[in-house]
């Protein structure tokens, strides 16, 4: 179905931006065309009832209301942005995802200002990194939108198809007998017994990160992706102060990062690991 937007015009915003590219998704295609508007006039043309036929209004307008595709949040400050109204009205099956934070957020920051964020007088180099491009990509919409829009819309195409691949491995995750959480001298291990396919293994590991950060885990025992007779032991950020893996010997090593966070070995033994683990920890008052 060949469809237009109208959006307001002047500086860009993520909201307008990630809301066209999120309804492009929707109707799985682009618009035949994005027309930046003085939001003064586009309000006037919706008050009129003289938007066109099959044409999308967002981020402006003042009015919200789905079934005539008008996607505005400015003429009531409890609403959502348009980006957040459109993930909600289209994609509710991706709640309580990746994705819907990031536009939660989204529409935090474009309903209530960049004051809002808890951490927003703490300057960081990761903010400046990301914020560069993402300047960019809304300077860019501003002259050219379409273009932008199409790359916005694959972007979030491989993020969607990703979120459905995490539930897949969060099914694998919880089936008996595939992984379990084990303490080892008070060091707590997240353990695969059993690999993985491989299509499983990247959504597996955003998995494993809200594991990790939710039970402590210090380190977790893993198969390697390209070497199947090999096993990998991973400190993370929790076990940074009580485990070292240079200190660890097995009986095979394939590599160990002189960091000490990162040790692959071919085991001699089945539970040859959990004595790697007690190796690799650094009593609480050692030097």
């Amino acid at each position: 179905m060949a469809y237009t937007i109208i959006t307001h015009d002047g500086k860009a915003h993520m909201d307008e931006l990630l809301g066209s590219a999120l309804l492009a998704l929707h109707l799985g295609e682009e618009p035949e065309s994005i027309t930046r508007m003085d939001p003064q006039e586009a309000s006037i043309l919706v008050a009129g009832n003289k938007i066109p036929e099959n044409t999308w209004v967002i981020d402006c307008g003042l009015v919200h209301d789905k079934e005539k595709h008008l996607f505005d949040h400015h003429q009531n400050r409890d609403l959502d942005c348009s980006a957040l109204l459109i993930f909600n009205e289209y994609f509710r099956h991706l709640h309580d995802t990746e994705l819907h934070d990031y536009i939660k957020l989204v529409s935090k920051i474009d309903t209530k200002g960049a004051m809002s964020l808890d951490d927003f007088h703490l300057v960081s180099e990761s903010r400046e990194y990301f914020s560069f491009s993402h300047n960019i990509l809304l300077k860019t919409f501003q002259e050219n939108p379409l273009m932008v829009l199409k790359l916005l819309r694959i972007g979030l195409e491989d993020k969607i198809a990703f979120e459905e691949a995490k539930k897949v491995a969060s099914l694998w995750r919880k089936e008996p007998g595939n992984m379990e959480i084990k303490t080892i001298a008070g060091v707590k291990v997240l353990s695969y017994l059993n690999k993985p396919p491989s299509e499983l293994v990247s959504p597996l590991r955003s998995e494993i990160s809200k594991i990790v950060e939710e039970n402590d885990i210090s380190v977790t025992f893993s198969f390697d992706d390209k070497i199947p007779e090999a096993r990998t032991l991973y400190r993370t950020n929790y076990g940074h102060e009580h485990i070292d893996f240079t200190r660890a010997k097995p009986d095979k090593t394939l590599f160990c990062h002189q960091g000490g966070f990162l040790l692959k070995f071919v085991p001699a033994q089945e539970n040859e690991w959990e004595r790697l683990v007690l190796e690799a920890k650094v009593s609480s008052n050692a030097e």
